[in-house]
């Protein structure tokens, strides 16, 4: 889904004729927002792209990111990109179109080269920088670019989203809170992941008593084929450990018996909350799921001690 922002900011700089030569996309962690970076470069180069695809990509667009198999958010990948572009012949006229997702993983001389050049752009150059952590962003490259903030679907939006997909309402109810958007919902689920759902729940009650039952039942999901099964888990963990700071009326009433009990738990919930959610922010670095899982699965015992 095109976020609206984006579509009421880049109409209203190219029918007032303020292009920017850079953009900074904004989004939540998790969200994709691939459709809004397709429609800037479609509107931009007056094109009918169906995807990202490199394959298909247009001649003058460039795209850099860190897809966890090969990172070109490096210097000399950024450099060697701009060479070869200078070099390559344009329709005249035509944007050049550099798109750098996720630019707070790239590595500190990358973000200086890019710095070097936003800072003396070309006429016909626009750069599209993608983040999910503002934070990390150099100061300076904010500093030169136009932030569109890109915010995730409500969880009342998603769930009307999601009753087209032929789901049971308790599956919506659980999706809409876990998930970002439809995109990752279509990412981490399949036929059988609610049933997961359920096997979780079973496993957070006996963990009440017996910790190392959450920590075998995970465990389970820790090998290379079953990563994105393993994550979609940890969402649903986390989402369920939220629910002691939210009012009873909140939870569905098949849930209530396992609200009371972890609402009466002793151990520190919030702190296997915490442990949940640093591991969920590092599924877009380069950071070893393996170990960080096991990390992650090894704090929540002692957070129950």
């Amino acid at each position: 889904m095109v976020s609206k922002n984006v579509i009421t900011i880049l109409e209203n700089s190219i029918k007032n004729n303020k292009l920017s030569h850079c953009y900074l996309l904004k989004a939540p962690s998790g969200l994709n927002i691939d459709d809004s970076i397709l429609y800037m470069i479609n509107k931009l180069c007056n094109s009918q792209l169906q995807s990202l695809d490199l394959e298909t990509m247009l001649p003058n667009v460039q795209i850099f990111e860190d897809n966890g198999t090969e990172n070109n958010l490096k210097k000399d990948k950024i450099v060697a990109g701009f060479e070869e572009s200078s070099l390559s012949s344009f329709v005249e006229g035509q944007k050049k179109i550099t798109v750098f997702k996720n630019v707070e993983n790239a590595s500190k001389a990358a973000l200086n080269s890019l710095l070097k050049i936003i800072e003396e752009p070309s006429d016909n150059v626009v750069f599209i920088l993608t983040t999910n952590n503002i934070t990390k962003v150099l100061e300076t490259i904010k500093s030169r670019s136009i932030t569109i903030n890109i915010n995730a679907p409500s969880n009342e939006e998603l769930a009307e989203e999601l009753k087209g997909e032929n789901l049971k309402e308790e599956a919506i109810w659980f999706y809409s809170h876990i998930f970002a958007d439809l995109t990752q919902v279509k990412k981490y689920t399949n036929n059988e992941s609610f049933k997961l759902i359920k096997d979780l729940l079973e496993a957070i009650e006996k963990s009440i008593k017996n910790p190392h039952y959450l920590y075998i039942f995970l465990s389970r999901f820790t090998k290379k084929d079953s990563k994105d099964t393993f994550v979609f888990l940890a969402m649903a963990l986390r989402f369920v450990f939220s629910w002691v700071w939210t009012a009873d009326a909140f939870c569905r009433k098949n849930y209530a018996k396992l609200l009371v009990k972890l609402k009466n738990i002793k151990f520190d919930l919030f702190n296997c909350f915490i442990v949940i959610d640093d591991f969920l922010k590092i599924q877009n670095t380069n950071a070893n799921f393996f170990l960080q899982a096991e990390k992650m699965l090894i704090k929540l015992v002692e957070s129950y001690a």
